[in-house]
């Protein structure tokens, strides 16, 4: 069993690499051939869709989509969901920048998702002892209460919960916000969900957007 000395020099070691990924981002900024250009657009945040996302280190929506700083307002928790401060922060996002859509994405793999199962998927690691830890027992109920059917029926269970996940969240985005609902009822907001497949690196959008059908890269 690793001590106390022996953590310290891992979690030093983990801040080194943090430190030089920052470095040559920099560097990247200083070779960019207008490097003030370049910081400057660091700054600008104009973003054109609020992306939900899981917080699993496979599934950075700037990289899954291949989108710039300052583009997307990105709001990320595990499995996806959406309690009281992930939806305030659309709406504040909606409210500053009125974003015309929102995309809950969610994930194949999702560890979240399978630690809520009924029954492990199979491939899946085994669920994270919650014992002692209030928050994510929390969290996994909610999970829970969005699956609402027993796991294992059918030939992809996983892939099948991570969809009903994404679907429940959107629902509960539009029954427990008003200026949410209101946007959407007057078709100036779109909420989409999607799946991102970490074997393919596809993103597979699930059900037609109802609301706003403005393209944001047209205005």
């Amino acid at each position: 069993m690793a001590g106390q000395g022996d953590l310290e020099l891992v979690g030093e070691a983990s801040l080194e690499l943090l430190r030089a990924g920052n470095e040559r981002f920099l560097d990247a900024i200083e070779s960019a051939p207008d490097p003030a250009a370049a910081a400057a657009s660091l700054a600008t945040a104009d973003p054109y869709a609020i992306i939900l996302g899981c917080s699993d280190s496979r599934v950075p929506p700037e990289i899954v989509f291949d989108e710039y700083v300052g583009r997307l307002f990105v709001i990320r928790v595990a499995s996806n969901v959406a309690g009281n401060e992930e939806i305030g922060t659309i709406e504040y996002a909606l409210a500053r920048w009125g974003c015309p859509i929102v995309v809950v994405l969610g994930h194949t793999q999702c560890g979240g998702i399978s630690a809520a199962m009924s029954q492990l998927p199979p491939g899946a690691d085994p669920p994270p002892d919650s014992a002692g830890s209030v928050h994510l027992t929390s969290l996994l109920a909610s999970i829970r209460s969005h699956l609402g059917w027993a796991s294992g029926l059918s030939a992809d269970p996983w892939t099948d919960a991570v969809r009903m996940n994404v679907r429940r969240t959107i629902e509960q985005l539009a029954s427990w916000s008003i200026p949410i609902r209101h946007r959407i009822d007057a078709g100036e907001l779109a909420v989409v969900g999607a799946i991102y497949h970490v074997e393919t690196g596809e993103v597979e959008f699930l059900d037609a957007p109802q609301g706003a059908r403005t393209d944001p890269r047209s205005t």
